[in-house]
């Protein structure tokens, strides 16, 4: 199975399955957060990290899960190469945090390519 993480960045196989366990999530105290039964952790990959480059990925955790599990096609249909992501929890009470990636600097507010997400090629198409 070809997924893992490396330096921030999401690699998965084009057509593969995979589990993302998402942790490390802090309060803004700094304290480890526990999630809620109402609590969802949401990926969504796009071209270019804004509203006018359609989702090529949403993926909702269920409910109180720590894991977002990806199916085979949910890649399947992508172009090989680099794409932006995010993880966001949207809490019971309906409060929104992006969970990742931590951008800083002058990268908080430009339109550009992450290329935190990579799909990567297949030998076996089916």
């Amino acid at each position: 199975m070809a997924f893992y993480i490396e330096s921030g960045v999401i690699y998965i196989t084009r057509g593969d399955d995979a589990v993302l366990e998402v942790t490390g999530i802090a309060t803004e105290g700094g304290e480890e957060y526990t999630l809620q039964d109402g609590d969802v952790l949401t990926l969504t990959v796009r071209e270019l990290p804004s509203a006018e480059s359609p989702a090529l990925i949403r993926i909702d955790a269920l409910p109180g899960s720590r894991r977002i599990v990806f199916s085979h096609e949910d890649t399947a249909g992508l172009d090989v190469g680099r794409y932006s992501a995010d993880v966001q929890l949207t809490t019971a009470e309906d409060r929104h945090y992006t969970l990742w990636p931590s951008i800083s600097g002058s990268g908080r507010y430009k339109v550009r390519n992450l290329n935190n997400f990579v799909v990567m090629p297949e030998v076996t198409i089916l």
